[in-house]
Formats: C-alpha cells, structure tokens, sequence
C-alpha cells in the first residue's frame, strides 16, 4: 500500500515537471516569436506648407473698379490704374489714376435743367500715397482655401479735375490686400478724395468717397 502511493505521488510529481517544462518551452516560444517582430517606422517627412507671399517682388500693377460717391452728385462707376512699389515689410508708395462720369446733382434734378456739360461732369483725378502697414495674418476662404493678408492705412495727395476746375486736396484711405499667389495680389480699397471746389459761386471743401476692388500683377 506505501509503496503504491509513493509510485502515485512520483507520478503526479515527474507530471507536474513535465507541465511546467512544457510552460517554459512555450514561454521561450514566445519570446523567441516576439523578438523575430521588426516594427517599420514610414520614412515620411510633412513639408511645412508654404502660403504665397509679397517676398521678392516689390512692384505692383493694376486695375480697378468700383464706386464714387461725390458730394452732391451722388454715386457712379469709377475706374483706375494703380502702380505700387512695395519699400520695405511694412511700407508702399502708390501712383493712382482713376476717372468717372458723374451724373446730374441733386439740385440739377429738382431744376430739370443741367448746370454742367457732359465734359464738365468728368470726375478724373491722380494720387500719390503712402502706405503703412497696421496689420497682416491670414484670411480663409471655405476650409482649404488659406491666402496671406495685409492691411494698410493710406494717405497722400490728390489732383482732381471736375466741374471746369481743377484742385489739389488730400487723399485717405485704407487698403486691404490679399495675396492670391507668388504674381497675383487682390486689393479692396476705400479712400477720400478731399478738396475744395467752386461751383456756382459756392466754395466748400468737399469730401468724395470711393470704394473698389482690384487686381494686380507681382514682378
């Protein structure tokens, strides 16, 4: 009887080694799978994206149209060349010529009668401003579209000729200008034509608002 239960126990005993040989065979298994694993790591580097920007360039050329408001005589279409030269960062000088036909004052219509002839209702005028730059970041357009911005204020002087006369006044404003890409820029300007104008034996300084919109071309 002892010596039955002794051969029991030895059985249970070599079964239990042979478990845990075969734990540690499997153990080592694994191990041996796990080092043979090679983790590949994507060669892949993400290019900064770049926005198109007035860097090397320093001139501008281009067109505009949009509306002028002058005093007494309402509103009409006004168009224009622009030439600008980009100083530095932060400042421009612009050379400006725009023109415009003017329709009938408010007094003409009261009348019915016309004051001016239709040479004389010519609304033509020359600038040269200065720039300063008070802002600049990013305008976005929808969720893809990204252009660079920048916001100057303007001021200079102005010739205009209109109503038979012709006077030098002071030009303000303010410019927004996006950049569309390396040769295109868009500007929406708005600027105030001062000057001082005689008409019908009345002297006034008289203020003449103009917004518009632009288009130039980088070189």
């Amino acid at each position: 009887m002892v010596k039955k239960g002794l051969r029991t126990l030895s059985a249970m005993l070599l079964g239990g080694i042979g478990i845990a040989g075969g734990g540690a065979v499997f153990a080592q298994d694994s191990r041996d799978q796990d080092s043979s694993i090679t983790i590949i790591q994507p060669d892949k580097t993400v290019e900064k994206a770049e926005f198109a920007a007035i860097d090397t360039e320093r001139f501008e050329l281009g067109v505009y149209t949009g509306s002028l408001s002058v005093e007494d005589f309402g509103n009409s279409a006004v168009t224009g060349l622009a030439f600008t030269f980009h100083i530095d960062p932060r400042f421009i000088a612009q050379l400006g010529y725009g023109q415009s036909d003017v329709g009938r004052a408010a007094f003409e219509e009261a009348l019915g009668n016309d004051f001016l002839s239709d040479s004389d209702k010519e609304f033509t005028y020359t600038h040269v401003t200065a720039g300063y730059r008070l802002f600049y970041g990013r305008s976005f357009f929808g969720a893809r579209n990204k252009f660079n911005t920048n916001l100057y204020l303007t001021a200079g002087l102005g010739n205009v000729e209109f109503a038979g006369d012709t006077q030098t006044g002071l030009v303000l404003g303010a410019t927004y200008k996006v950049v569309l890409n390396d040769w295109l820029t868009c500007d929406i300007h708005l600027r105030d034509h001062i000057f001082e104008r005689e008409f019908l034996d009345d002297k006034k300084t008289t203020q003449n608002v103009e917004l518009a919109v632009g288009i130039n071309f980088l070189f």
